[in-house]
């Protein structure tokens, strides 16, 4: 069984640009910036390249944090590095009520396909050696494929997968789908419509997007 919800962005045109395909290498560079606005300073300073996948992973798992910091109970902060089992996002979600706080991973595809079977694998894998109740997240712009799916909601650790645009596009978040061991953690959550400013292609509009709320 999955959860699911979802919303169409109220955006006149959804293009994915500048999408490119693999997971940009994590740098130690990471400890110079800790949020959208320090990364886009260093890469200025530093003048790094904006087409390589480092700086456009990089812009995408700002865009991931920040979405979902406003719509999904998340406090996070940037990760990853040697050993980190392909995780770019840690930290916690609060659950129904704000009663407690459960631990949390996200792993950032921005990619030119949809995600498939072997992402939700990967995702999996995250929860190696984690505490039995980290929910793990699967953040892309794009749909999951049918097969990726089924991995979820046949798989006996909690994921989920979250639809959140790009920059360019606001990062506006309109999917978010679990599975049953997921929904043992977020009972007495579900996901609503509401209203949000967003910047996209350098005007702020209102857009539709999904936000987590309680029963």
């Amino acid at each position: 069984m999955i959860s699911c919800r979802q919303f169409r962005p109220c955006v006149s045109s959804l293009c994915h640009r500048n999408l490119v395909n693999g997971r940009r290498s994590l740098s130690n560079a990471t400890k110079y910036h800790h949020s959208l606005d320090t990364f886009l300073q260093y890469a200025k300073h530093h003048g790094l390249p904006v087409h390589t996948t480092y700086y456009v992973g990089t812009i995408y798992e700002y865009v991931v944090l920040d979405s979902l910091t406003k719509n999904a109970r998340m406090s996070l902060e940037h990760s990853g590095g040697t050993g980190d089992n392909g995780v770019d996002l840690r930290g916690t979600m609060s659950t129904y009520k704000f009663e407690k706080k459960i631990p949390v991973v996200v792993q950032c595809k921005y990619e030119q396909k949809k995600p498939g079977a072997r992402l939700f694998r990967e995702l999996e894998g995250s929860l190696v050696n984690a505490n039995p109740d980290t929910l793990a997240v699967l953040a892309a712009p794009l749909p999951a494929t049918s097969a990726g799916k089924r991995v979820l909601a046949s798989s006996d650790k909690a994921i989920a997968f979250c639809l959140i645009l790009g920059y360019e596009e606001g990062g506006v978040a309109t999917q978010m789908i679990w599975n049953r061991t997921a929904d043992k953690l977020l009972r007495g959550l579900k996901v609503a419509s509401v209203y949000r400013e967003a910047t996209v292609d350098g005007k702020v509009i209102t857009v539709r997007s999904m936000s987590l709320i309680d029963t």
